[in-house]
């Protein structure tokens, strides 16, 4: 009994589980066709260009310049002030620093104007990305009061995602400063608040830190274990660049256990992904641990060459520590004898930095590379000294004390993890003891249910047969009003004239009515061609209208005398509905009837593409031309906006005096 009742009730419920599939990318663009609320629509933009960052950077940054213009025209400053940090990011990551400090400034200058009622949101908005932007050009130590100043203003708002996001920021910030203690403590906190929230993609991020600082602390077990758990969410989620630094984790630990080869193969996979998204702080850090490989393996060739790429793009980054970091590389791998005074005060330059930076791990690569190059240069006392530097620095990084505080942290947060799971496993057990009480009561109830199942079923299928009546319905409708309209008025000015062409009088002018009869019977039989072509249905809806669009465009660009050069090869891939294919025609009919009849032109160029899923449909005159502006209404410019507003696309034309007319329509493919 319970087995068909459950079965029954998940038939009764598919429509809804159906609904609720919809992606999220679906639902957005929904609200953007559908929703007039300004701020709604300005929302689903920043969202649409966040998914977007992630596969697609030019899709992510139109997105947001829609995004930036509806919030100008609202002056909504948190709009503003969202569309404006995602494009910091953007823009640096696209190797423009001076336009990610421009939106950076747009961001702060927000945040200062703010009123009270926004202030907190707009202010750690600005925190944040100053505090992301500061991280990403090495100057990790300016990053980290952002970071904090952040995080106390989204505990105070109560925002459990952004909280565990900018701790998990913080974390990383600590990995890359070599303090894997605070590293690790502000990994474990941000991890307990993702999973709390059921955040997968914040939890797969806190995984890669802890495998980060594992790795730096030579513990790569561990670091393998968190290594393959971010890897296999990020692969469920099918997030490009995370895979990217999953890929890229995995190759430092494998360097750091000598197998180069599988190093070398992570890092080009994860430079592969760096260079498919435009993502050049990725590329760079790529060029630079795929060169620390083959310094490894002796291959100096090889290393200097990577070096080089990834100065080449640091230096566009404008990523001072970068810069400074392979530098120094680079001198211990050249030795040019003839420079070692400029070598030794840029290695002891580079040091400096880091070591105002806070940056231990390229204190520690720093004064290595003094080891290398005052033993290269027999200067064996100086060797020893930066020697000793060297191991106080590493020991300041991977002493014993702070291993084992590290591996406390780990244990407590899992030991805490097992506590609670039992807590659950507890109340999930009286759970089950109140359902089995219950059980009865379910077995009387669930039989109602099966008859109200039951009852759904035969509603649902009857309201699917009403709904197929309806569309017929519809489609007799449809035909009939373009029968009225396309049709009518020719028979009725036929009828008409066959009136004149009998009556006495009318003699010398019959000639003159058969031919206008003729024309309208001609008329008539077109009109009714194009209708049946609307309706008919087709497998090769694309070929026909390419077909019928030709015929067109000949026929009434030759009676003009008018040269047209037409290409809509396009078009033969497309599956259309009937209302898709008599929409995309009818725009294309009014478009070209007003370049025959008003610019005057002798050329028209008629063009279809295809490209991200969009086809572009291009009608060109070189006639007159008129104001945009002025004369924005009238020959059935707006009926062909609504059509394109139907093909949920968009409707542009530029035009100018004596510069002729171009009509495009983009629509979803």
């Amino acid at each position: 009994m319970n087995k068909i009742f459950i079965f029954l009730l998940l038939v009764f419920l598919l429509p809804s589980f159906s609904q609720a599939q919809k992606s999220l990318e679906d639902s957005l663009n929904n609200v953007i066709d559908q929703n007039k609320d300004d701020a709604e629509v300005a929302r689903a933009y920043n969202a649409l260009a966040y998914e977007y960052t992630r596969k697609d950077v030019g899709k992510a940054r139109m997105y947001l310049s829609e995004a930036i213009v509806i919030g100008k025209k609202t002056n909504n400053f948190k709009r503003l002030s969202s569309s404006y940090s995602q494009m910091v990011y953007l823009v640096h990551d696209a190797g423009k620093p001076d336009s990610a400090e421009y939106y950076l400034s747009l961001v702060k200058a927000l945040a200062e104007q703010a009123n009270e009622s926004e202030k907190d949101a707009i202010s750690s908005n600005y925190y944040t990305v100053a505090a992301l932007y500061y991280r990403r050009t090495g100057t990790y130590l300016k990053a980290i009061p952002f970071f904090e100043k952040a995080i106390a203003l989204f505990v105070r708002m109560g925002d459990k995602e952004s909280t565990a996001g900018q701790t998990l920021n913080l974390g990383n910030t600590y990995t890359s400063l070599g303090n894997y203690q605070k590293a690790t403590a502000q990994h474990l906190k941000a991890l307990k608040i993702f999973e709390e929230i059921g955040n997968q993609r914040g939890v797969s991020f806190c995984y890669q830190g802890l495998c980060n600082s594992f790795t730096q602390l030579k513990q790569y077990n561990q670091a393998l274990f968190y290594a393959n758990k971010s890897l296999k969410i990020k692969t469920t989620l099918n997030d490009r660049r995370g895979l990217g630094s999953a890929q890229s984790g995995l190759g430092d630990i494998h360097l750091g256990l000598g197998n180069y080869e599988k190093a070398l193969y992570h890092f080009n996979a994860a430079l592969n992904i760096a260079r498919e998204l435009k993502q050049l702080p990725e590329e760079q850090a790529n060029y630079f641990s795929i060169a620390k490989v083959y310094v490894e393996k002796k291959d100096v060739k090889q290393a200097i060459d990577y070096f080089n790429q990834s100065k080449l793009l640091a230096n566009q980054l404008r990523d001072s520590s970068s810069v400074a970091a392979i530098d120094a590389e680079l001198i211990v791998l050249q030795n040019n004898v003839e420079k070692i005074g400029l070598s030794e005060n840029k290695l002891k330059t580079s040091l400096q930095l880091f070591q105002e930076q806070g940056d231990l791990n390229r204190q520690a690569s720093g004064f290595k590379n003094m080891v290398d190059f005052y033993v290269a240069n027999k200067q064996f006392d100086k060797a020893l000294e930066h020697t000793n530097k060297y191991h106080q620095v590493v020991d300041s990084i991977r002493n014993n004390e702070l291993q084992l505080q590290v591996k406390k942290m780990e244990e407590q947060y899992h030991v805490e993890k097992k506590e609670k799971e039992i807590t659950l496993l507890k109340k999930d057990k009286e759970l089950q003891e109140q359902k089995l009480q219950r059980r009865n009561q379910l077995l009387i109830g669930s039989a109602a249910l099966v008859l109200l199942a039951l009852c759904g079923i035969w509603l649902l299928m009857n309201r699917n047969k009403l709904r197929q009546q309806m569309k017929e319905l519809e489609l007799r409708n449809q035909i009939a009003a373009d029968l009225h309209d396309e049709v009518g008025s020719s028979l009725s000015s036929i009828h008409m004239l066959s009136q004149m062409a009998t009556q006495q009088g009318n003699e010398s002018r019959q000639k003159d009515i058969l031919a206008r009869m003729s024309g309208n019977a001609k008329e008539t039989m077109d009109k009714m061609g194009e209708i049946v072509w609307m309706i008919k249905p087709g497998e090769n809806e694309g070929s026909s209208l390419k077909q019928r669009m030709e015929r067109f465009a000949y026929e009434i660009c030759g009676s003009k005398n008018i040269e047209a050069t037409i290409e809509l090869n396009e078009l033969e891939k497309l599956k259309l509905t009937m209302e898709q294919r008599k929409n995309l025609y009818l725009i294309f009919k009014e478009a070209l009837n007003n370049s025959t009849k008003y610019s005057g032109t002798q050329t028209i160029d008629i063009k279809a593409s295809s490209q991200n899923k969009e086809l572009t449909l291009m009608i060109k005159d070189y006639g007159k031309g008129f104001d945009v502006e002025v004369n924005s209404t009238g020959n059935g410019l707006d009926n062909m906006k609504n059509r394109a507003k139907d093909l949920h696309g968009k409707l542009e034309m530029l035009s100018g005096k004596n510069e002729g007319t171009t009509v495009q329509l983009i629509m979803p493919s």
